[in-house]
């Protein structure tokens, strides 16, 4: 069996009313576009800062929202579980599997440390739950990250483990990951989850990326992707320093504020709101217009 997670799997950000109830309609021209430019996939309810804030039937809705504005392209809705506990993790779980997802990526809850064994519980119990094939996360901004050995003994055990995102930016945790699944290597899939480092891991062999930065710059990421898969590294390189130079612009500023800016370069949506505060959405005028030049030196907007 080939890997079945690769290319760019966009992290898409929601739209939100004056209300903020959800914007369902831009909220899917955000998906559209995704998928019609070329996304592999979509994370859907995998921003954890965002997910949070929704509620489980929420959740149902948004992967709905993402299974309707993909059709006609082949752009795989990833259906993430993010939970603060397990009774609601299997709940997601089993409402996915009625939507008919095809696949999904669960993690460790965030807030408080497991011990190693009840680690492997609360991961195992997931994975028993469904057949569909499923990414385990670690997300750095959580804090708490499965351990290179339980990550192998999931993927041994349960066939329907076949994807690991990394988003850690340790190299050394990522290698004994590696050897841990060192005799899976043809079938499993290391997916980078951070865009400053998807140049480093695809040199360790990773498959796919799953990218918040590519909703606002899907071109830019697939750039990395796309060069380095042609064996062009020194392009690739080059692709993932613009990358790092705008991702190191957009972090000055709260939450997703600039990403949420960033969509009127090349998607042209208008996106709305967050259920945080007005203040983690502003940016200085003087920052916008930094952030506009930049992105014309980078040529993006002749694209």
């Amino acid at each position: 069996m080939a890997k079945f997670f690769n290319g760019i799997i966009s992290e898409p950000m929601i739209s939100y009313n004056d209300d903020q109830s959800i914007d369902f309609d831009t909220t899917a021209q955000i998906f559209s576009n995704l998928a019609h430019r070329g996304a592999s996939g979509l994370f859907v309810n995998g921003f954890g800062d965002e997910t949070y804030s929704l509620s489980l039937t929420e959740r149902l809705d948004i992967v709905k929202c993402a299974q309707k504005a993909v059709e006609g392209t082949d752009c795989l809705v990833v259906a993430v579980v993010f939970a603060t506990c397990l009774r609601d993790a299997l709940w997601l779980i089993r409402e996915y599997k009625k939507l008919d997802v095809k696949a999904m990526c669960i993690s460790l809850p965030p807030f408080y440390q497991m011990t190693p064994h009840a680690a492997y519980q609360y991961l195992s119990a997931q994975l028993k739950e469904t057949e569909v094939l499923t990414i385990v996360f670690n997300c750095r901004e959580m804090d708490q990250f499965a351990s290179p050995e339980l990550l192998g003994r999931l993927a041994h055990e349960f066939p329907n483990c076949q994807g690991y995102k990394d988003a850690t930016r340790d190299i050394i945790h990522l290698n004994k990951c590696l050897d841990e699944l060192d005799d899976l290597k043809e079938d499993f899939s290391i997916i980078s989850g951070s865009d400053a480092t998807l140049f480093t891991h695809m040199a360790m062999g990773a498959s796919a990326s799953v990218s918040f930065m590519s909703v606002p710059f899907l071109d830019q990421m697939k750039d990395i992707y796309d060069y380095f898969k042609a064996g062009e590294y020194e392009k690739a390189w080059q692709a993932q320093r613009i990358v790092l130079k705008l991702r190191t612009f957009m972090q000055q500023f709260p939450d997703s504020s600039a990403y949420i800016y960033a969509m009127k370069y090349t998607a042209k949506i208008n996106v709305k709101g967050t259920r945080h505060p007005d203040d983690m959405l502003y940016i200085p005028e003087e920052e916008l217009r930094k952030f506009d030049r930049m992105v014309e030196e980078f040529g993006i907007l002749d694209r």
